[in-house]
């Protein structure tokens, strides 16, 4: 189960993967976003086409690895 800080940091990430706007946001926000966002694109590969779900269960799956341990 994800908190609500981890929802909100995946939509974020998302967000920026998506648009490649930060929306005016601050560097130490935008970086562990960036951060996410090229987690997701290495585990998923140069090849797919990384949509909202497919980032989300594999932005989930990262934090929850990289934070349980």
């Amino acid at each position: 189960m994800l908190s609500n800080d981890q929802e909100a940091r995946i939509r974020f990430a998302y967000r920026v993967y998506s648009t490649g706007n930060t929306y005016g946001a601050s560097a130490a926000v935008v970086k562990p976003a960036l951060e996410l966002s090229d987690r997701v694109v290495a585990s998923c590969g140069q090849d797919v086409t990384i949509d909202s779900v497919l980032f989300t269960r594999t932005a989930t799956a990262i934090l929850n690895n990289s934070e349980n341990n």
